[in-house]
């Protein structure tokens, strides 16, 4: 199995829900932000904001709207990450590569992060309503997902190369066509 760095990262990036209480500084905020800057996104248009949540009361908030998340209150940084269909369709295909640079970037310095959202639910509904009063993200503005960020406080170890891959999706030419 073929190994590097990157691919080494990828398997190292976990789903991290128990964070310590130590504050992520502004300067890996914005390493994070940079890193979701230079994601891949349609035709260049950049239609994608981010809400940077410390406060404690917002966070709150949304994870009592959630009642499933309580991750979200420890986390010490929470990025809703945001995007505006009136400057591009495919706002939320840009928003998945960038939030893909976030978790990536999170995890090379060593922070921990979780990917949160449900899109179409109506804990998730509620709780994009909570977080749009407190935080006066605008209508127009759909937030596509939250990403809970913050120094771990829970070890998960590295994937095993293809641990994860599922021969029987992956079909060459034509459907029927698998290898096994």
């Amino acid at each position: 199995m073929v190994s590097n760095d990157t691919l080494d990262l990828f398997r190292k990036r976990r789903t991290i829900r128990k964070f310590k209480t130590d504050e992520v500084g502004e300067e890996m905020v914005e390493v994070l932000l940079e890193a979701a800057s230079v994601a891949p996104n349609r035709l260049d248009r950049r239609p994608l904001h981010y809400v940077v949540i410390r406060d404690v009361m917002t966070k709150r908030r949304i994870a009592e709207a959630l009642r499933v998340r309580p991750y979200i209150e420890q986390a010490p940084v929470v990025l809703a990450v945001c995007g505006d269909a009136a400057i591009s369709a495919a706002y939320e295909f840009d928003a998945s590569a960038a939030i893909e640079n976030i978790l990536l970037a999170a995890m090379s310095l060593g922070l921990g992060a979780a990917w949160v959202g449900s899109k179409d639910s109506t804990m998730w509904q509620q709780s994009l309503q909570a977080l749009c009063k407190t935080t006066a993200i605008p209508e127009k503005i759909d937030v596509v997902a939250l990403v809970c960020i913050g120094y771990p406080d829970e070890q998960k170890r590295p994937y095993d190369p293809g641990e994860k891959r599922d021969p029987t999706r992956v079909h060459y030419d034509h459907w029927d066509n698998l290898k096994m």
